[in-house]
């Protein structure tokens, strides 16, 4: 069963969208590089299928003798050659049998391709995740800003009404200047989170390979998965863990690599060849010039030093690790997806106390205002109300940004399909 949650945000116009962001990383020069080391996977794989293909090497040679070949017959040397040798070949050879070697090697770069697809995506998934987290740390210092931009209106108004009491003798001269500090915190308050805010964007921008100036939080709804429903998406397509389960196949094929020493090498051999003492390979009068040849090649290692025994060994401890690795990989997802839904509950419920906490801050400041105005409290609560306001503003603004990751953050536990369908199909709309 599904459920949604609703995590409506203020949209600022003329900021650039989260979408487009996220669109945008597809231009990150760390993807781009891991899609040149999936290419080069790729062209790997090609070039193992062609081990499985008949071979024809074409060769030549020319060869002067420093003296004419001879042989020895009754004590008298006689001529079987001339001085001038020159052989021409063209041989073709197809592997018949490798024990499996052949296949193998081209099925373990073919995972290899495919594992290394899989890593793209997971860090194409990873890049979402720390994009998210700047974006929303920007949307929300926008917030934090323009709370901070009103707690300077509001006391700089008081302080107009405070230096008219200063001047008319009816406000001490502490008071007012307990105001001004005031003004300059603020004014730093401002100045940092201004420079928060560059840092946010500069990073972002470095990870998009592309010029980010602004931000906003998405308006649509954000859905969310019942947690075991999630769990089973995650175990099912998170990329990471198909990447993981990859790797162990390419253990197996290890295996059964090591394993076809065991087996002979059985290949058919075919050559077209001449001789001769020209280049026309006409023969050297000595003898044939066709040497052409047709056959079948064989060879096994009867004995390598216990070598091969311990390579299949090797491999087969190499698949048990990724096989542990794989089963604890399942696990640690879980947990995480189980956590982040915690996490999710308890960011709600603080946002909705933070909300109440604005509310109440905003009142007591219009209260301490009028207060102040009639000389009823000093410039100290005063400062205090308004700061507090501030405060209570800047952490729901957190808040926000806080849930808003980590409702992403479950969707990219899930995997990056899941997380392209429905939060970006969902925020699109």
């Amino acid at each position: 069963m599904r459920r949604l949650l609703f995590l409506i945000f203020p949209t600022f116009l003329g900021a650039q969208s989260y979408p487009d962001v996220i669109i945008a990383l597809e231009n990150s020069p760390t993807l781009q590089s891991a899609r040149q080391l999936e290419t080069a996977a790729l062209e790997s794989y090609r070039a193992a299928e062609g081990k499985n293909l008949p071979t024809l090497d074409a060769s030549f040679s020319d060869i002067t003798f420093q003296k004419t070949p001879t042989v020895t017959f009754s004590s008298m040397q006689l001529p079987m050659g001339t001085k001038k040798h020159i052989e021409g070949s063209l041989t073709l050879s197809y592997p018949l049998f490798s024990g499996f070697a052949i296949s193998s090697s081209i099925e373990k770069a073919k995972l290899s391709h495919e594992k290394a697809a899989l890593e793209v995506a997971d860090l194409k998934r990873n890049l979402f995740i720390n994009a998210t987290k700047l974006y929303t740390a920007i949307a929300a210092a926008d917030e934090i800003i323009s709370a901070q931009h009103e707690a300077k209106k509001a006391i700089g108004e008081s302080y107009a009404k405070a230096k008219g009491l200063y001047d008319n003798g009816l406000l001490a001269p502490a008071e007012l200047y307990a105001i001004e500090a005031k003004i300059f915190e603020i004014d730093a308050q401002i100045v940092e989170s201004q420079n928060r805010k560059s840092q946010a964007l500069n990073q972002l921008s470095y990870l998009t390979g592309d010029t980010i100036d602004s931000a906003q939080f998405p308006a649509n709804v954000l859905p969310l998965m019942e947690k075991d429903e999630m769990i089973a998406v995650a175990l099912t397509h998170r990329e990471d863990l198909l990447a993981l389960a990859k790797g162990m196949d390419i253990a197996q094929n290890d295996i059964v690599l090591a394993q076809s020493r065991y087996y002979p090498n059985v290949a058919l051999i075919g050559s077209l060849k001449g001789q001769g003492d020209t280049i026309a390979l006409s023969g050297d009068g000595y003898s044939n010039a066709n040497k052409s040849y047709a056959g079948v090649s064989a060879s096994w290692n009867l004995f390598s030093g216990f070598s091969d025994f311990h390579t299949a060994e090797a491999a087969k401890a190499a698949k048990l690790a990724s096989a542990i690795t794989l089963e604890d990989y399942k696990h640690r997802i879980t947990t995480e997806i189980k956590n982040t839904y915690l996490d999710i509950q308890a960011v709600q419920s603080r946002l909705e106390s933070a909300r109440m906490q604005v509310k109440a801050s905003d009142e007591y400041a219009k209260l301490t205002r009028g207060r102040f105005d009639n000389q009823l409290v000093g410039a100290d609560e005063l400062s205090r109300s308004i700061a507090d306001l501030a405060s209570a503003k800047a952490k729901m603004a957190n808040l926000k940004s806080e849930l808003f990751n980590q409702s992403a953050l479950l969707w990219l536990e899930g995997g990056l399909s899941a997380y392209e369908e429905k939060i970006m199909g969902a925020i699109r709309k």
